[in-house]
């Protein structure tokens, strides 16, 4: 049985497999959360924030990520696929999860003060978005993928990166408090466009996966073929998709942003 999704020499077939070490992550990830809030609202005397569904579908979607179908596709089958988790894992997930930490919760991280300096130096705008592009060159380069998504251990390492990139990235944007208090609406609106919509590694990944003569990643050019799509055209397709999946998602932020900041001043 495998854990983690991860490439296999086998061809693809339509058939369940289960992925244990997926279900673990999941709900150790539900449980903290929960165990944050309570511990905060202990602190806080006050009543327990349940995370609500934002948070769950954040979850969910995260699940869908990393699960079968998905999981197993993007694991050693198909690029674009591998795009598509990077997508929901570092983009679509993070900010929703985020929602669903109480105020509480966020307080208690500052009685400890080594750990609050931590935190404020890993979330501040510059940083957050210097490890986020970081993250996201490293888990693209194709020497790093091929070797890594070999293992289970090594494509759960990418999974982890792009999930904690995710959520330092996101950080800044989706919980308001006090330790970044001049990142107002405007600036956060700058910091998704340069992030994702103007990214010069952005950028460049989507250069080389769509106009590239020859597949970069060998793990997903050496699969087992599946039907309707060659591996040259799956590497097109997941350039593509990152161009237009950031896009798309910068946008809804931004639509986000401006729509609370417009509410905050009317």
């Amino acid at each position: 049985m495998k854990w983690w999704c991860s490439a296999s020499s086998l061809p693809w077939v339509w058939t369940w497999r289960p992925y244990p070490g997926v279900w673990l992550f999941v709900a150790a990830l539900v449980v903290l959360v929960w165990l944050w809030n309570r511990a905060g609202a202990r602190a806080a005397d006050g009543r327990v924030h349940t995370p609500g569904a934002v948070f769950g579908l954040g979850v969910a979607i995260l699940w869908i990520a990393l699960d079968w179908p998905l999981g197993a596709l993007g694991g050693g089958y198909l690029a674009s696929a591998h795009m598509l988790q990077f997508l929901l894992m570092a983009l679509v997930a993070p900010p929703l999860l985020l929602r669903g930490i109480s105020e509480d919760a966020l307080r208690l991280l500052d009685r400890d003060l080594r750990a609050a300096n931590v935190l404020r130096r890993l979330t501040a705008p510059r940083m957050a978005l210097v490890l986020f592009s970081v993250a996201v060159l490293l888990t693209h380069v194709p020497a790093v993928v091929d070797f890594l998504m070999a293992s289970q251990l090594g494509s759960f390492v990418i999974d982890l990166i792009w999930i904690v990139a995710g959520v330092l990235f996101w950080w800044p944007v989706v919980l308001d408090q006090p330790r970044h208090p001049g990142f107002a609406p405007p600036l956060k609106i700058g910091y998704l466009v340069l992030g994702l919509m103007f990214s010069p590694i952005m950028f460049g990944l989507v250069g080389f996966l769509a106009y590239s003569d020859h597949p970069l990643y060998g793990v997903f050019e050496l699969a087992p073929p599946l039907p309707g799509i060659t591996s040259h055209d799956d590497h097109q397709l997941a350039g593509v998709m990152m161009s237009v999946g950031a896009a798309a998602i910068a946008f809804t932020g931004i639509s986000v942003i401006f729509f609370k900041w417009s509410k905050t001043d009317s």
